[in-house]
């Protein structure tokens, strides 16, 4: 089926948003495949996903994206109907139908574009969104707090790079010869602030009820801050399941990928009807 290490075609304009997603888009994996598409977290960018970009593109077509306000899209403004309107351009310029996957805020877009459009979402991968943000800032105030805090200090006297709340590892998630995108670093603390702050405006279990098709949620179980809706996010779910990793936070598909892209690989199989083949030996 092709050259598993090698993206088949750039990505097109994103019809509508007035973005050129070619800056913002990296793929691997064979052009014939099942397509999955990667949204990171707040604060984080498409190079978070190195591993499953690595792991998973010898049997899909994987597609790591960086959502406004992040990455090499730091310079435009967060809002959750142009993230999902992006979002939704890149699965048509893949082909028009996508398993989602989505990390913290890469969910939250994902249920958005799913509830809108679920023609074009074959599946939902929750990770680390059992949650509604609002309930998060009730439940915790002085950790959203502090983050806010950090972020305003660092637009202030400016990046110290390297930093993020969750942690910096600073991969790259480029193959051998061609550079990759960094996870994180210290500048897209604006952006990053922007898009929690606009989360924390919205309500996503309504939005997850109305998508008709599957859903995995998958979470750390250490991750209790984001894990307290998790029935209730569930329950909401049509057709939903759950997994939960052990040996882990808030970062399942980074601490754990192994047992994270088993999960993916179950799910995909599922939902395209066992055509997906097994992870190599």
């Amino acid at each position: 089926m092709g050259d598993p290490s090698v993206a088949p075609r750039a990505a097109q304009p994103a019809t509508g948003t007035g973005l050129d997603l070619a800056r913002a888009v990296e793929e691997r994996g064979p052009a014939d495949a099942p397509v999955l598409v990667l949204l990171h977290g707040t604060r984080r960018t498409r190079g978070m996903w190195h591993h499953q970009l690595r792991d998973l593109s010898d049997a899909f077509r994987v597609v790591a994206v960086d959502l406004p306000g992040h990455g090499t899209l730091a310079d435009v403004p967060f809002r959750l109907s142009d993230a999902s309107a992006m979002l939704g351009s890149v699965i048509d310029g893949a082909g028009g139908r996508a398993i989602v996957i989505g990390q913290s805020l890469g969910a939250y877009v994902a249920i958005d574009l799913a509830a809108s459009h679920p023609d074009r979402v074959a599946g939902l991968v929750l990770a680390n969104a059992s949650a509604e943000p609002r309930s998060i800032a009730r439940r915790a105030p002085r950790t959203v707090g502090s983050y806010l805090l950090v972020a305003a200090s660092e637009r202030v006297r400016g990046p110290r790079g390297g930093s993020s709340l969750a942690g910096a590892r600073g991969e790259e998630s480029g193959p051998p010869g061609r550079p990759g995108a960094r996870a994180t670093n210290g500048w897209l603390f604006k952006g990053g602030t922007r898009a929690m702050v606009t989360a924390l405006g919205e309500t996503f279990i309504p939005r997850l009820a109305a998508y008709p098709g599957p859903t995995l949620l998958v979470n750390g179980a250490d991750d209790h801050l984001f894990r307290h809706g998790e029935r209730a996010f569930l329950a909401a779910a049509v057709d939903g399941r759950l997994e939960v990793i052990p040996g882990c936070g808030h970062l399942v598909s980074e601490d754990q990928p192994a047992a994270f892209n088993a999960a993916v690989r179950r799910f995909a199989g599922q939902v395209y009807g066992g055509n997906v083949p097994r992870a190599p030996a």
